[in-house]
């Protein structure tokens, strides 16, 4: 199981519910959690090891009281969803047969009848998009949806898009997000509570009473390696090319004066290239070419610091692999002198980074002392996934195996989803002992006996950090290691890491106290009423336990008690802080404010108010929807695109088929050819966009080409692309429209489509007509016409509209020369009444007017008038 072990000695407490087997642990955090997550829709922070899974059972077996509805939980790999089904099966009181595993594994054609059977669902993200966006299924059958390691939905990740769709098909529906690192900032923690739906967070801190008696020990070691002098003399003619490239690149104007060079800097750059390309600026080409051997030159020199010889020998080869195949932009690389002596000289050399020796060492030693160790060693690059095999294959005791995600780069293969599978098992039996993988092993492995965390590298996501340290001290104590090759990239990224990590919980905090969450109305009370938990002579109910729990282990780890000076600083945040929170604490104590009015009849709170005012217009939104027919069809080739995704989280009902011509056909009347840049110039160079935009003309549709820009490249001369989308639209009569990306093109389809429906008219039938009186009318027409008439005869008199009109203009006036000449807001009132206007004002010699101002803004004034004119007053 995926928790800390309890440490008391006696019997264990356990939780009691019908649906749920017995053994599992009752522990009041997780209740706590499960609590939350029953009444609403809720983000579950919870620190790695600490039992994330356990309040997952809870929830799961509450809402297997809804028998009719479905519950979904999705995991971010097929590992993880084969992982989550085994431990259910073991905990939940269901029978096998009906929790069930919804991947991409099982063919399409089958899929229909797991959604069918099936009670608890465990799926990959990508899958539930796919066929609830097709409309395969629907998530209205879906009472609770688990999101495990929630991080990730934010984006275009499958794991947001599915959020929008369970938003909007289901708006009743609970939401379960667990993770143990929401995200570093605010807004990232914010954009997945949208994308999810969160009414609420539930943050468990390490350090709180209700953890500790389940903390286990976890040592954080940092080890510092120093380059060698060999490695040093290799690396230094690479950089001084690099510095020569980049100050050319300076002069050009396509980069600012930096200090370092990042990847950021790299790709604003080559953005700042590609307008240029698009403005026609012939140096933006040479600029390109330069840019991309930079960014080349910038990944080669970070793989010798940060990973060693033979990872970067491993990336010219297969640059050199990618230019065989017609790649010129990687020859021209390759031609580069500095480079070629480079690859001449490291070419019979052995490892000379010190990381490497060390991981053998360490492996080594943690092997030999204790041969049922588990190690996990993280690295961000399969260069050196393959490096670390190769070097540890040959210690005595060690059983070494990769772990690498499913996508293919070049020679290297990518592990498929049954090998993948077959290696956590390996690894969990003590098959092997070691284990090398990438980033797809760094979430939710359940490895309960690896006591020992390889980093090879710092990695800067503080999400990213908090998973691999994830990995260890789970059941009992372990250690991590972090390897840093000092004056590296290492060292920044390590320190960007910590900083983001301590200013998660901070952000967590800060979004709950100002109230950012969107407020949902169906907010569920007496969730723990099925619960109860069985001590050594009884049971008790679940907040019974709970209350009782809270008590005893705040007195058991009581707060430290803070020093004077940290005292008073809390309370001096704590006071600034509840200003902002409580607005009572600015007002008078005997001034109403707004939401006063709120409780004035019947004691109605504010969230009742606007639970009232919700459900209100969610009727009126449910009876529009039934009778707008909102609907686009899909050609099946963009069926697994985020673009009918995003068209389906809009509330568009989305059909696919087989369309002759185009990609999206709207109402049988508009006929869309959707091309992202790349498609573009793909079919410029081929000729294919005249052919589809030709078919699309002689069809009897409307046609649209949609181009969703994103970064065009230069691969193509911009006058190619501008001369054929002339073609298209003055000769073939083909409307063009541009977007960002495959989002806004989903906005654009979702008006469209909204705009085709007569929307606006079906809204307007709902609305009451009450019809204008001929008097009304008359009056109204007769004030206008005298309005009218003054402004015709500049009359005297004085008429509202044009009395509004000369107010707003003096108004303009006054600020024009206030931003002008510096000078106070009254005095250039003063001028402009003297004067008339601000030309009135300059026609003047200073001799008069400093009889109008005083002599700083005479000073001021003098800076907008001729030396002849100066010279007058002086």
């Amino acid at each position: 199981m995926l928790l800390n072990p309890r440490p008391q000695v006696g019997t264990m407490p356990t939780i009691i519910h019908p649906f749920l087997n017995s053994g599992v642990e009752a522990r009041a955090y997780q209740i706590r959690a499960a609590k939350s997550g029953l009444s609403s829709s809720t983000l579950m922070v919870m620190p790695t090891g600490f039992g994330k899974t356990a309040v997952e059972w809870l929830v799961m077996a509450e809402f297997l009281k809804f028998e009719h509805e479905k519950i979904v939980l999705i995991a971010p790999t097929t590992g993880l969803v084969a992982q989550q089904q085994r431990m259910a099966r073991e905990m939940i009181n269901l029978e096998p047969e009906y929790i069930l595993r919804y991947t991409g594994e099982t063919p399409p054609s089958k899929r229909r009848e797991i959604w069918d059977v099936g009670r608890i669902l465990m799926a990959t993200p990508q899958v539930i998009r796919n066929d609830a966006a097709s409309g395969k299924i629907s998530l209205k059958d879906v009472s609770l949806i688990i999101f495990d390691e929630a991080h990730h939905a934010t984006g275009n990740h499958a794991y947001a898009q599915v959020g929008d769709l369970y938003l909007n098909q289901n708006q009743k529906g609970y939401t379960l997000a667990a993770t143990a690192s929401p995200g570093a900032t605010k807004s990232a923690i914010l954009e997945v509570a949208k994308r999810l739906g969160i009414d609420r967070f539930d943050v468990s801190i390490k350090d709180e009473a209700l953890l500790k008696p389940y903390a286990v020990t976890l040592h954080n070691d940092v080890i510092n390696l120093e380059l060698p002098n060999t490695l040093k003399s290799l690396i230094y003619p690479l950089e001084e090319h690099q510095t020569r490239e980049v100050e050319s690149i300076q002069r050009m104007g396509f980069m600012g004066p930096v200090k370092n060079i990042t990847s950021k800097i790299i790709t604003d750059a080559q953005m700042a290239a590609s307008r240029a390309i698009s403005r026609r600026d012939a140096r933006g080409y040479n600029a390109a070419k330069k840019i991309a051997d930079i960014r080349r030159m910038h990944m080669l020199l970070d793989l010798l610091k940060t990973q060693g010889l033979k990872a970067a020998l491993a990336f010219l080869e297969k640059a050199e692999d990618e230019g065989r195949s017609g790649e010129r932009v990687t020859n021209r690389f390759l031609a580069i002198p500095v480079i070629h002596n480079f690859r001449i000289s490291a070419r019979d050399l052995d490892e000379l980074h010190p990381k490497s020796q060390t991981v053998i060492d360490m492996v080594t030693e943690k092997v030999s002392n204790n041969p049922s160790s588990r190690i996990l060693i993280f690295t961000e690059y399969r260069y050196t996934v393959n490096n670390l095999i190769e070097s540890l294959s040959g210690v005595d005791g060690v059983k070494v195996s990769k772990f690498i995600g499913q996508s293919t780069s070049g020679k290297q293969k990518g592990m498929t989803q049954k090998q993948q599978l077959a290696r956590l098992e390996e690894f969990r039996n003590g098959e092997i002992n070691v284990l090398v993988a990438t980033s797809v092993g760094e979430e939710g492995l359940d490895v309960p006996a690896a006591d020992l965390v390889l980093m090879y590298e710092p990695v800067p996501s503080a999400i990213r950090s908090i998973q691999r340290r994830g990995r260890t001290a789970r059941q009992r104590s372990g250690t991590v290691k972090t390897l840093i090759a000092n004056n590296t990239r290492d060292e920044y990224v390590s320190r960007a890491a910590r900083v983001r990590e301590r200013k998660m919980y901070s952000n967590l905090s800060d979004i709950e106290r100002q109230q950012r969450l969107n407020f949902r109305t169906n907010m569920r009370s007496n969730s723990l009423d099925a619960f109860s938990v069985r001590l050594e002579n009884e049971d008790i109910s679940a907040e019974d336990f709970l209350e009782a729990e809270i008590s005893r282990l705040e007195k058991l780890y009581p707060k430290k008690p803070l020093t004077s000076e940290a005292t008073a600083s809390k309370s001096q945040k704590t006071t600034t802080l509840s200003a902002v929170v409580d607005p009572k604490d600015k007002r008078p104590s005997n001034q109403t404010g707004l939401d006063d009015f709120f409780n004035e009849q019947g004691g109605h709170s504010v969230k009742e108010k606007q639970a009232a005012i919700a459900n209100v217009v969610n009727g009126i939104v449910d009876d529009l929807h039934d009778e707008i027919n909102t609907s686009v069809v899909i050609d099946h080739r963009e069926a697994s695109s985020t673009l009918s995704a995003y068209i389906s989280s809009l509330g568009v009902n989305v059909e696919y088929q087989n369309l002759e011509t185009g990609d999206i056909l709207i109402h049988n009347d508009i006929i869309i050819e959707r091309k992202t840049a790349r498609d573009l110039l793909t079919s410029i160079i081929d000729q294919r966009l005249f052919k589809q935009c030709l078919r699309m003309r002689d069809s009897n549709q409307q046609p649209l080409l949609l181009i969703e820009l994103g970064e065009i490249g230069n691969s193509v001369h911009p006058n190619a692309v501008m001369g054929a989308l002339a073609h298209i639209t003055l000769d073939l009569g083909v409307p063009i429209i541009t977007t960002k990306d495959s989002m806004e093109s989903a906005y654009l389809i979702y008006l469209i489509a909204r705009k085709m429906s007569k929307f606006t008219q079906a809204i307007r039938d709902h609305i009451e007509y009450q019809p204008v009186d001929d008097d009304t009318i008359k009056h109204l027409c007769d004030v206008a016409s005298i309005e009218i008439s003054e402004m015709v005869n500049q009359s005297k008199n004085k008429v509202d509209f044009v009395s509004r009109w000369s107010a707003t203009g003096r108004s303009k006036q006054i600020e024009l020369l206030v931003n002008i000449t510096d000078i106070d807001f009254t005095v250039c009132e003063r001028l402009l009444n003297k004067y008339d206007s601000i030309a009135g004002v300059f026609k003047n010699d200073l001799s008069v007017l400093q009889h109008d101002v005083d002599a700083a803004d005479l000073e001021r004034l003098s800076k907008f008038f001729s030396p002849n004119h100066q010279s007058k007053l002086l």
